[in-house]
């Protein structure tokens, strides 16, 4: 793996692990004790006469106060948290961090939280391989915690962010072949779909027929985006709904001037966040005779995205047809 992770689920992604500290939190809150400031808070957690006080104090706090005084009260109290609860606060750190989106912070302390209870390791590692933290990720793949899946995933993710498509689509081909697991299978045949797209241009992917109704399904048509980092970094066979990740951008395509517009209807085939790759299966298609093309438009951060567009002639759902024919998902947009 080399440098910083670029944009581009069995034990190793499971949600709880991520936020199930906040719904712990929230269960087990003192809802009596208010704390409306950190200074509140931390004079509540000073006064704790027992470990177990002290357990409760920041539990309860951090569900009151804002995400960053949370961090500075429990990165304080770390130290005198009762050894049962260290290693849920430093994943608590972890998870408050990764709210801010401070990839390094988060993996820092979910590394922390792994080397007391060995259910942090996927986290830590999903961070250190987002982070391009390769001594960490070589660390953490060593740990016993971790099953044959979820070492599989983590070669595919580190393939693939690597730029390593052939090594990845074969590592995916090599997992699928023994691996069971539904959350796990959805997450390699959609990275085995990433690694073939970024071969080929283009890529066919049996999540349309084994998992219809997950979020992978609805990427792959073109129905809601999502950048790699966030894949990575919070899975997604746990979502039950794409508008989580729909991309409004998407909603009004930037107008730009093309002379192939005597068409009045285009069919959306893929979106990309690297033009090359757009460009590619501009190509692809092209070459099988249809009228192609790009269109630049923005994300909600900001960043440029690529979408290929075929033109539908006189029968869009005609064309939608043969383009599914030839192995190609599409959507119409507005022209």
């Amino acid at each position: 793996m080399r440098g910083k992770a670029r944009n581009g689920t069995g034990d190793f992604w499971r949600p709880r692990a991520y936020l199930a500290f906040l719904f712990l939190f929230i269960a087990s809150s003192v809802w009596g004790q208010t704390y409306r400031n950190l200074s509140q808070a931390r004079q509540a957690a000073s006064s704790a006469k027992t470990a177990d006080s002290l357990t409760t104090v920041l539990k309860t706090a951090i569900t009151q106060l804002p995400v960053r005084d949370s961090i500075a009260l429990c990165e304080e109290f770390e130290p005198k948290a009762p050894a049962v609860f260290k290693a849920e606060l430093r994943g608590t750190i972890g998870g408050l961090y990764l709210l801010l989106g401070q990839i390094n912070d988060a993996k820092s302390w979910y590394a922390k939280a792994a080397g007391l209870d060995k259910k942090y390791t996927m986290q830590a590692l999903r961070l250190a391989i987002m982070a391009g933290d390769q001594k960490t990720v070589l660390q953490l793949l060593k740990s016993e915690s971790l099953s044959r899946e979820s070492q599989e995933i983590a070669a595919i993710w580190i393939s693939l962010f690597d730029g390593e498509y052939s090594k990845a689509s074969a590592t995916a081909n090599q997992a699928l072949s023994s691996t069971t697991d539904p959350q796990s299978r959805r997450e390699i045949l959609f990275l085995k779909y990433i690694a073939d797209f970024g071969l080929y241009g283009t890529a066919n992917s049996s999540i349309l027929k084994e998992f219809p109704l997950s979020i992978e399904a609805d990427m792959i048509q073109g129905k809601v985006f999502s950048s790699a980092p966030l894949i990575l970094s919070v899975g997604l066979s746990w979502l039950g709904s794409p508008t989580i990740l729909a991309d409004l951008a998407q909603k009004n395509l930037a107008k730009q001037d093309n002379n192939k517009s005597d068409y009045g209807q285009w069919l959306q085939v893929g979106y990309f966040s690297a033009k090359e790759n757009a460009e590619r299966l501009s190509r692809n298609l092209s070459a099988k005779g249809y009228q192609t093309r790009i269109v630049e438009t923005k994300n909600s951060n900001g960043d440029s995205r690529w979408a290929v567009h075929v033109a539908a002639k006189d029968d869009w759902q005609k064309t939608q047809s043969m383009l599914k024919d030839q192995g190609y998902e599409s959507y119409l947009v507005q022209p």
